[in-house]
This record gives structure tokens, C-alpha cells and sequence, in this order.
């Protein structure tokens, strides 16, 4: 094709002036896919103009560069788009090798050329070509895509036409290169900012928004930060699932949205816990009748999975400037103001910050640093309690309860530091060490000829679903020469919320090997009796809640009643936990509870104590324990 000076000239002209818009818009940062669409397609028109193409169009890979996608076409008018605007490399692959092998790809007869042979029949159905010149877009991934100029008369390209076609290549690899460049900034600035799941703020985008509010307020406004948590969530999970619990977070975080103030800042920052800053003006009556407005509408129900699920929420409160300066001690003190929550104090469902709330959190974290050291330090200790035969007073065995030994603050219960151990994952750890002193303890009575007892254990959740228990606990009592019906193995009814199914499987493999399963507090979770119905339990522990009232109390002898006779028919053995009067001894006795354990017949005590009482008993090797003077 003969191109005159003038024809020459126009072309330099309007490509000078189509890269000077590019650089505009990169320079002014409005480089995006909407503002380059007319752009693009300008340039096409140019290139088919100087080329004598009909048809010229811009063709990108995908990233794995299995396909190319059409994505601006200039057409004469007399041509049709055509029908095809995606090339599959598998169905198109001579082609996808022939772009790949060179720089520009000139074709004079495309009837004739092996590798357009393998584009799809309709490709050219509409607007049948004779020739045509590829040029590949050269992007820094590598190979981004093609520009392509058709005719429909058959053309020999010259040198000139390869030129013009890799000159214009390399201006579009600069557009998309950008492109891609401004997409994957974006993406990045998503990730950091938004929350994935629900599509709002994230604890990064929080603290930004909230210091730039303080920055520009100054100390004179007032404000409130929220933090909230979602109760019971890990319950719903693991009944709907992780699909409803997506479906039901984002409804949270909407009406967390659509509730507060607009000028409210909102994110999700973990799990179920969610962070609100707002502004306020009104007193505090005001605002409390506010937000308990917002928590009704919040414990409104949710549909998922075709289920009404029923939230309510707990919070903690910090304020603004009189508990922080920052919006990250903002965060800290509304946490530390929800973990410090009692749920039974006053009805009420929310914590305010104060001081004292943030020393009793140091002494948390202090522990939870000086717990792993209590295990390298040999600090924890194993306490028993008796269980004892009910009508015969007769000790069968003990549940070994753990005590940490400080040697600053003497004997810590469990209640202080098992939680922190949970939250760190050391409680595994500490469960393994409990199983190896009770089975060692069950050695030494064995030694003494006290065969018969049997000695309790607690396990965790986080402990018992762990892949390794069975082996571990199995090779505890191998080391031991201590049989599985001495070592009983006590779980809460909670374990099941963890997994059902895995719960199932790890309890009928450990009664496969001959453990004895005993269910803890029983009657306290509402799953209890369909637990029993689908595991394979041998014991149930009834809980002191139901033990402390049954000789005074109808309701809790009915219940207490209930689990002995469901117990007896699934052939199951039952203790009554928490026993200190006589009364409740003798209620229990009436009414068929198998073993007694409580401060009625004994405290826990260290393991040596328990032992002189055994050795001690006029009837050894069995231990009668009788009925204390009132």
C-alpha cells in the first residue's frame, strides 16, 4: 500500500496527539478502563486509516494465558464485529504459538496460513478477510496481547506496515501495562482496607479514618467507641456452617451500616467482633436509650439457611477524650472493657472502660507470658477429689483436678489462668502433662494394690478434636501399664459445637480402645439429651446447679429425676457433682444416682494426702469414707 507524504503526515500526527492524551491522563492519575475506552478506539480508527485496514482490533490475554478476550474493535461500515470475541487456546493453539514466536506477524493469505486455520469456523462467518497483520502488545508479565489489522483484500505488508504496527504495540503495552499496574494497586488498597467478608471498613482503614477525625476536631468533640461481639457465634457456625455464617456477618455489619449516625466509622476487625466509633452530643441517658434503640433492632432475626437465627450482642465502651487519644487505645479500651464484662451484673450487655480494667488486663497478659514458663518449670500440680459409692460410701475413685503451684501468688485455680490457655493453644500442652501425672498416680496406687480406682480427667475441646489424642493418651498408658477403664475422660457437652462429626469419630475411636467417656455439667446445654442420643457415651456427670437445690427444690429434684432415668435406660453410669449437705446425699440416694462426689465427703487435695488417707483406712485396700458428724 502507497502512502502519500501528507497521508504520512496526518498518521505522525494523530498518534502524537493520541499519546499526549495517554500522558495527560497518566500524569493527572485519571488513567482508568472507562476513561482509555474512547482513546483506544480513536487509535484504532487512526491505525485502520494509515493501514487501509477494515477492521482493527485489541485482543489481551488472561493471566494464565489459556485465552484472549476482545476488548476494543474499530470497524469500517460496511464490516461486522465478529461473533467470536474469545480464543480459547485449546481450541485456537497453532495460533496462540504463532503470535508467541514473533514480534509482528504479517499474513497476505489467510486461507493459506496453518495457523489461522485453527481459529474457530465464524470467525471470519459475518466478515470473510484476505489478509492480516499481527503485532504483539509486549507487557512486563511478558506477552499481554495482540493488535491486529484486517483487510478484506489481499494485501503484501511492507517493512513500513511491521514498523507502524510495532511503534503503535508499544504504546498500547505502556496503556495496559499502567492498567494493570492501577488494578492491582487498587486490589492491594482493598485488601489492606476492606474487609473481605463483609465489605466494610477493616481495623487498618478504621484507625485511619478515626485519627484523621480526632486530627481534625481537636479535643472539643466527643465521641464513643463500640466494640462489639456477636454472643454464641461460634455455636451458630458450627451448626449452619460457614456459607450462612458469611451470609449472616454480612447482614450484620449492614445493619451496623444502616442503624448508627452516617458519620459513623465501622469495621470489622476479627471473627464476630466488630468496632464503631461515633460522634455524640447528648447526655447520657440520651445515649443509652439510643443504643439500646439499635440493639433491638439488632437482635432482630436473621434468615439463613432457611432458619431464623436470633443474635443478641455484647459490647464495651470507651470515650473519647476521657479514656484515650488515639484510635488504637480506642480499640484496646473498648476490648478490655468487653472482656472484662459479667453478663449477670444488672441485666445490662455492655462493659464502660475504666483504669482498673486496664491493670487486671496487664496481670492477664502477665500470666499468659508466665503460663508456658509454668510448664518448663514443673509449677502445675494435680489435685484430687474423691468419688464416692453412694449407700456404701465406698471410695471407686478420684477426678484429678489441676492447680498452678506460683511461686509469687501460691495456689491459682483454674479458673484464672485455663481461658488464657485456650486463647494461646498451650492448653494442649497442659492437657498432655495432666493425662501423664494421672496415669503415673494411677501406677503408684496400682503399686500399692489399689487396682480398682479410677481417676477423671478434663480435656478441652481445642484437646480432645486434636488428631493425636488417641495415640498420645493410648501410649500414656502403655508407658504406664495402666489399663483404658482406669482413666476416665471427661468432655463438656460444648465440645460437640466444635464439630459434631469429628466429635462422634474421635469418641468412638477412644471407645474402641476401651476408654470410658463421661460427659461434664450435664444439662446445662441445651444439645445435652441428643448428645447422648448420637455419641457413645458411658458416663454423665450431673451439674451442681441441680445438685445445690434438689432437697428443697421441686423443680431441680423433676430434673435431676429425669437424667438418673434416661441415664438407667441407656445403661449409663452417673455421679452427682457438688454435694455438701446430708440432704443432698440422701435426696440423690432415693433417687438412684450411682456416685457422689463434693465437699460432703472431700475437698480436693494433693495427691500424697489423698494416698495416707488410703493407707490409713482400717479396711485397705478399700477406702469406706463415712458420713461426717453434723
Amino acid at each position: 500500500m502507497e502512502r502519500s507524504r501528507e497521508e504520512m503526515t496526518e498518521f505522525v500526527r494523530k498518534i502524537k496527539r493520541q499519546q499526549q492524551e495517554v500522558f495527560r491522563q497518566a500524569k493527572q492519575l485519571k488513567l482508568d478502563k472507562d476513561s482509555m475506552t474512547d482513546v483506544l478506539l480513536d487509535l484504532c480508527g487512526s491505525i485502520a486509516g494509515i493501514m487501509g485496514a477494515d477492521r482493527v482490533s485489541i485482543w489481551l490475554f488472561s493471566e494464565d494465558y489459556t485465552y484472549l478476550t476482545e476488548k476494543i474493535t474499530f470497524a469500517g461500515d460496511t464490516i461486522k464485529v465478529p461473533k467470536v470475541r474469545t480464543l480459547y487456546k485449546g481450541d485456537a493453539d497453532a495460533y496462540f504459538t504463532a503470535i508467541a514466536e514473533q514480534r509482528v506477524r504479517p499474513v497476505e493469505d489467510i486461507a493459506a496460513d496453518t495457523a489461522l486455520q485453527s481459529l474457530p469456523e465464524n470467525y471470519f462467518a459475518d466478515s470473510p478477510m484476505a489478509s492480516l497483520i499481527d503485532a504483539s502488545i509486549i507487557m512486563s508479565r511478558g506477552i499481554g496481547g495482540v493488535l491486529c489489522c484486517e483487510t478484506q483484500e489481499r494485501r503484501k505488508w511492507s517493512e513500513l506496515d511491521e514498523v507502524i504496527m510495532a511503534a503503535v504495540a508499544d504504546m498500547l503495552s505502556f496503556v495496559f501495562d499502567r492498567l494493570s499496574q492501577l488494578e492491582m494497586e487498587h486490589t492491594v488498597h482493598e485488601l489492606a482496607y476492606t474487609d473481605t467478608v463483609t465489605g466494610i471498613d477493616n481495623e487498618n482503614a478504621f484507625i485511619e479514618k478515626v485519627d484523621g477525625i480526632m486530627q481534625r476536631s481537636g479535643s472539643g468533640m466527643q465521641g464513643a467507641f463500640l466494640y462489639m461481639k456477636a454472643d454464641q457465634f461460634t455455636t451458630i457456625q458450627s451448626v449452619l456452617g460457614p456459607d450462612a455464617t458469611k451470609h449472616i456477618l454480612k447482614e450484620i455489619a449492614e445493619r451496623f451500616v444502616r442503624y448508627f449516625l452516617e458519620d459513623a466509622v465501622i469495621a470489622r476487625i476479627a471473627f464476630d467482633h466488630f468496632i464503631i466509633f461515633t460522634e455524640y452530643h447528648a447526655d447520657e441517658q440520651t445515649r443509652q436509650q439510643q443504643m439500646e434503640k439499635i440493639m433491638s433492632r439488632m437482635r432482630e432475626p436473621i434468615q439463613a439457611e432457611g432458619q431464623e437465627v436470633h443474635l443478641t450482642f455484647s459490647y464495651g465502651v470507651a470515650f473519647y477524650p476521657e479514656h484515650i487519644t488515639t484510635a488504637y487505645e480506642g480499640i484496646q479500651a473498648a476490648k478490655i472493657a468487653l472482656d472484662s464484662y459479667q453478663p449477670n451484673t444488672a441485666r445490662k450487655s455492655r462493659a464502660v472502660y475504666d483504669p482498673e480494667m486496664s491493670e487486671r488486663w496487664q496481670e492477664a497478659m502477665h500470666s499468659e507470658m508466665n503460663l508456658g514458663k509454668a510448664l518448663e518449670r514443673n509449677e502445675f500440680r494435680l489435685y484430687y477429689q474423691p468419688q464416692v459409692e453412694s449407700v456404701t460410701h465406698r471410695m471407686t475413685g478420684a477426678e484429678a483436678l489441676i492447680r498452678w503451684q506460683h511461686p509469687e501468688r501460691g495456689i491459682i485455680p483454674p479458673v484464672e489462668f485455663i481461658g488464657i490457655a485456650e486463647t494461646t493453644g498451650l492448653i494442649v500442652q497442659i492437657g498432655e502433662w495432666v493425662i501423664c501425672e494421672a496415669c503415673r498416680q494411677l501406677c503408684r496406687w496400682k503399686e500399692l494394690g489399689l487396682d480398682d480406682l479410677t481417676i477423671s480427667v478434663n480435656i478441652s475441646p481445642r484437646h480432645f478434636l486434636h488428631r493425636t489424642f488417641p495415640d498420645f493418651i493410648g501410649s500414656c498408658l502403655e508407658e504406664f501399664r495402666i489399663s483404658p477403664e482406669s482413666l476416665i475422660i471427661e468432655i463438656t457437652e460444648n465440645v460437640a459445637f466444635e464439630s459434631s462429626d469429628a466429635v462422634e469419630q474421635q469418641i468412638q475411636r477412644l471407645a474402641d480402645r476401651g476408654f470410658s467417656i463421661s460427659i461434664d455439667d450435664f444439662g446445662t446445654g441445651y444439645s445435652a439429651f441428643i448428645y447422648l442420643q448420637k455419641f457413645a457415651i458411658q458416663e454423665v456427670k450431673i451439674d451442681r446447679q441441680f445438685v445445690r437445690n434438689i432437697d428443697t427444690d421441686v423443680r431441680s429434684r423433676a430434673i435431676v429425676r429425669a437424667i438418673l432415668t434416661l441415664a438407667k435406660s441407656l445403661h449409663m453410669h452417673t455421679v452427682a457433682e457438688g454435694v455438701e449437705t446430708e440432704a443432698q446425699l440422701r435426696c440423690l440416694e432415693t433417687l438412684g444416682c450411682f456416685e457422689i462426689q463434693g465437699y460432703y465427703f472431700g475437698r480436693p487435695v494433693p495427691a500424697e494426702e489423698l494416698t495416707d488417707r488410703l493407707l490409713a483406712s482400717p479396711r485397705f485396700p478399700q477406702l469406706f469414707l463415712p458420713i461426717p458428724a453434723t
